[in-house]
């Protein structure tokens, strides 16, 4: 049981009784306990209510048995209001005739004792309306019950949810990953055979960088972040391994700025997309073709800037399926929602600009 609702009931059935004691009265302990049936009353109801009533019509949605059981209730607690009150008014009663007799003599006080019983009519005036009072009392600690029952439902429904939607942003961000990894090296192997039917040494040692990224993908990558500094060494690789398949045409510039004793967090895998990106769609035939990759961290953030030439693939090309820029949208979405900033399309000077600030934490 809550300690808190045992507190506040003991406290009701110990104190209430107090507020009904009028200044005329004679304070007693025989008057308290006399008091404290209906405080008594009100917690029996508010308990059955609460422990056992609502949560079975909550569990089992079963609310008119609930409004009928809580229906008997009230009535069998007002019947027994009615006998009690009865027992109390002729107490009183007697006790202020007897009270009167001794102030103002025999003989006046019964001639008044007997006009007042004639218009009490047996204290209907008295007991009726504090029965009709304390019903309502007892209706009020059932609707104070229903009301904390159903907060805690909702708040524990809402938990749920919220768990839930942990759980699924979780599992979403694990498939998401799950499908960079695919798409990176499909393209990655693309470009290896591309290189194949140029040179096979340099195919070679291309195998050999491809080895060292994929070790970062099954080892360095499982975490949920990893340090910048370890993910702009991924990125500074991949960039050399494209750079061993271009030809004399294509003019890289990659500056990847960051600090080695940097701390800095972030999602893994988050800017390769945007990196295969410029190098599938920034390089064509014979064309002069540019490339700028800047990676580099503020006091407040995380900048990804990628310029590139803009030579639009045909509708043949299907590597890839085009799917990189979804998940990385998709990621930050989930990683970082309504915190980052991303901007991307050709620009007046005819290239491809994309670039993407995120906020950077310390750990």
């Amino acid at each position: 049981m809550n300690k808190k609702i045992i507190i506040a009931n003991l406290t009701l059935v110990l104190l209430l009784p107090l507020m009904f004691i009028s200044p005329k009265e004679n304070a007693s302990l025989e008057i308290y306990l006399m008091k404290c049936i209906v405080p008594l009353m009100m917690t029996f109801v508010f308990c059955i209510n609460y422990y056992v009533l609502i949560p079975r019509a909550m569990k089992k949605y079963r609310k008119p048995n609930l409004y009928l059981s809580n229906a008997i209730i009230v009535l069998l607690c007002c019947s027994v209001l009615t006998v009690w009150h009865k027992v109390e008014f002729s107490i009183y009663h007697n006790e202020e005739v007897k009270s009167e007799q001794v102030i103002k003599g025999q003989t006046s006080v019964t001639k008044r004792g007997k006009n007042y019983n004639n218009k009490s009519k047996d204290g209907r005036h008295f007991w009726l309306p504090a029965t009709i009072f304390d019903g309502l009392n007892i209706f009020c600690a059932i609707i104070v019950a229903y009301a904390m029952r159903s907060s805690e439902q909702i708040n524990s429904l809402k938990k749920r949810q919220q768990e839930a939607e942990v759980a699924r942003q979780q599992a979403e961000l694990k498939g998401l990953r799950n499908q960079i990894s695919p798409h990176f090296l499909l393209n990655t192997l693309n470009n290896i055979y591309a290189l194949a039917a140029i040179s096979p040494e340099r195919t070679q040692n291309a195998v050999l960088q491809l080895s060292n990224l994929l070790r970062h993908m099954l080892y360095d990558n499982q975490s949920e972040m990893v340090t910048l500094r370890s993910e702009a060494d991924f990125i500074s690789s991949y960039i050399d391994l494209m750079k061993l398949r271009l030809a004399h045409n294509v003019k890289i510039e990659a500056d990847i700025s960051i600090d080695k004793s940097s701390q800095t967090m972030v999602a893994p895998l988050l800017f390769i997309s945007l990196v295969e990106n410029a190098f599938k769609h920034g390089v064509a035939g014979t064309e002069p073709c540019t490339i700028s990759i800047s990676l580099h961290e503020t006091d407040k953030d995380i900048v990804c800037n990628i310029i590139n030439s803009n030579h639009p693939k045909q509708s043949s090309d299907r590597s890839g399926h085009g799917i990189g820029l979804q998940l990385v949208k998709q990621r930050l979405d989930t990683i970082y929602p309504k915190q980052y900033k991303w901007t991307k399309g050709v620009m007046e000077d005819g290239m491809y600009h994309s670039k993407i600030s995120i906020p950077h934490s310390i750990t």
